[in-house]
């Protein structure tokens, strides 16, 4: 607010000050799209690289606000039994993937490739551009205040 008063006082203009007033709107968005696309990207690429997959057994699936939950038990590698609920999978059987440093990283089935191209995109088309265009905006701003 105080930036926005001294643009005004300055008499930089109307558009450095709009800018810097719609800023956070663009960066909150922006940052959640980079946030999310670097969690589901790194998630994929943790279990493609060092994954661990095993046969599930599935033992039921309820129904949870219209969607099937599927829940899967397995056993990892140390012999700790497992569970793994998600809205993928429907089989008897069924290959869990999972990380073992990190246990709670499952994934039904061993392929990752849509999960790390979705990340991708996620993270250099949509959260990216939004996220720079925004500071931008903050950037137009401060220059506006030093000129």
């Amino acid at each position: 607010m105080l930036v926005l008063v001294l643009l005004l006082v300055k008499g930089a203009g109307v558009v450095p000050g709009v800018l810097w007033a719609v800023a956070p709107v663009v960066i909150a968005p922006g940052g959640l799209g980079v946030y999310g696309g670097w969690r589901v990207f790194r998630e994929a690429w943790v279990l493609r690289t060092r994954g661990v997959t095993v046969e599930g057994r599935l033992l039921w699936f309820p129904w949870y606000s219209g969607v099937e939950q599927y829940t899967y038990a397995y056993v990892d590698s140390h012999g700790v039994r497992r569970e793994r609920t998600g809205s993928d999978g429907c089989a008897e059987r069924a290959e869990i993937t999972y990380d073992p440093s990190a246990p709670e990283t499952t994934k039904v089935g061993r392929r990752t490739t849509g999960q790390l191209v979705f990340g991708a995109v996620l993270l250099l088309l949509l959260g990216g551009p939004v996220l720079l265009a925004g500071a931008a905006f903050v950037v137009v701003g401060l220059v506006a205040l030093v000129i």
